[in-house]
């Protein structure tokens, strides 16, 4: 039987590579086989323990844990992002209690920021799943990342995208490819991950389409959002959020 090669290659040299599972991500890895799919607070413990070559990070993890990333990749937003919410039950401020995404630190994180720095709230925190099934049983608001986010709870919500540009004026960088210090094969991931980057652009209707089927979403709706909501470049702008993020993270170190 002949097998044909449809586009898809193995990482080569036998890289170990992590992503999240989200339809955001899908273009960073477009033709790459073997990447293990994970929630990103998961891939963070699977990259420590030397699991995984190279992983898509929450970008407070990579700031934090002070570890090397691919220059000029990322998973950013020039503004509003569509994946990226905060649902209340009530208004803003009388939220005393939000529940944080057990499978999220960046947007937790991002969502304390603009509920302190935008509506001057603090609430009390606690951890759910809400891939699991959002509800707001002894909550207030409740966070939500990635493809949970596009099914609607019912209520109104924030978009921390939007949020953060109205904050700062600057993107927001929600993930980074990020590896080791010293890493022996830090060239060969970084022009395996920019190659399927360029794949990933230049295939995006397709992707859009076969994703879109998956999620029981309209086609011009995620081809709208991998073009418009998301973009996957770590330039000047991009680079500047991130600053400005690390910066508010350190006042709440």
């Amino acid at each position: 039987m002949i097998r044909l090669n449809l586009g898809r290659t193995r990482p080569p040299g036998g890289l170990r590579i992590g992503c999240v599972p989200y339809l955001n991500a899908k273009p960073l890895i477009e033709g790459l086989d073997g990447v293990l799919l994970r929630p990103p607070a998961d891939l963070v413990g699977d990259l420590l323990k030397r699991k995984l070559d190279v992983a898509l990070l929450p970008a407070i993890e990579v700031l934090r844990r002070k570890l090397a990333f691919v220059p000029g990749l990322a998973i950013a937003s020039p503004g509003r992002v569509e994946s990226v919410r905060l649902w209340h039950a009530v208004p803003i401020p009388d939220v005393k209690v939000l529940a944080l995404d057990r499978n999220s630190r960046t947007s937790n994180l991002l969502a304390q920021i603009v509920l302190e720095e935008r509506y001057g709230i603090s609430p009390k925190r606690v951890v759910r799943d809400p891939s699991a099934g959002l509800t707001f049983r002894g909550v207030d608001a409740a966070v939500t990342i990635g493809d949970t986010s596009f099914r609607s709870a019912g209520v109104p919500y924030l978009d921390l995208g939007a949020e953060w540009k109205a904050l700062t004026g600057k993107p927001f960088v929600f993930a980074l490819w990020a590896y080791r210090p010293g890493h022996p094969k830090a060239r060969e991931i970084a022009r395996t991950l920019r190659a399927a980057r360029e794949r990933g652009v230049a295939r995006g209707a397709a992707i859009a389409k076969r994703e879109a089927k998956r999620l029981g979403l309209p086609p011009a709706f995620c081809r709208r959002y991998l073009t418009e909501c998301i973009t996957f470049d770590l330039g000047p702008s991009e680079r500047a959020g991130l600053r400005k993020f690390a910066s508010y993270a350190e006042e709440r170190a």
